[in-house]
């Protein structure tokens, strides 16, 4: 018997809380500064999942 799991598309709001980074750098187990400069770079795994846990967390349905 199959189950169907209804995914709910996901966006990121227009502002996120104060301290989100620090947040975000200790669920990843890296530093602040890194999550600066993935989002500065807009690109890479470090920047993908930064963006991921940031939608799980503050992640608004569309």
């Amino acid at each position: 018997m199959l189950k169907t799991v209804t995914i709910k598309k996901t966006s990121l709001p227009n502002f996120l809380p104060h301290g989100w980074k620090t947040e975000v750098a200790k669920t990843l187990g890296i530093h602040r500064n890194t999550v600066k400069n993935a989002l500065d770079a807009g690109r890479g795994e470090t920047y993908e999942k930064i963006k991921r846990i940031a939608i799980i967390k503050w992640g608004e349905a569309k």
